[in-house]
């Protein structure tokens, strides 16, 4: 796989496969962004790195240019 990758479980996105427990290939963006984050809790593996948000949907993200509107977690 190459990614970007999501979380089949958590809805989390990052480029490295390893970082998440679920991980589903994605084509972009238009693929999580713009759509309701997964409910439950995030990957334990993963929580405390996700230093980016969606301001639009809430989605959570390891990196800012995988979102369409980063904000800053914390």
């Amino acid at each position: 796989m190459t990614g970007p990758y999501k979380c089949a479980r958590c809805g989390v996105v990052t480029e490295a496969q390893e970082q998440v427990c679920k991980p589903q290939e994605l084509r972009g963006k238009e693929d999580y962004c713009g759509t309701a984050p997964e409910p439950g809790a995030m990957c334990s593996c993963i929580e405390a790195q996700i230093p980016f948000v969606c301001g639009s949907c809430g989605r959570p993200a390891e990196q800012a240019e995988l979102i369409c509107n980063p904000l800053v977690v914390g």
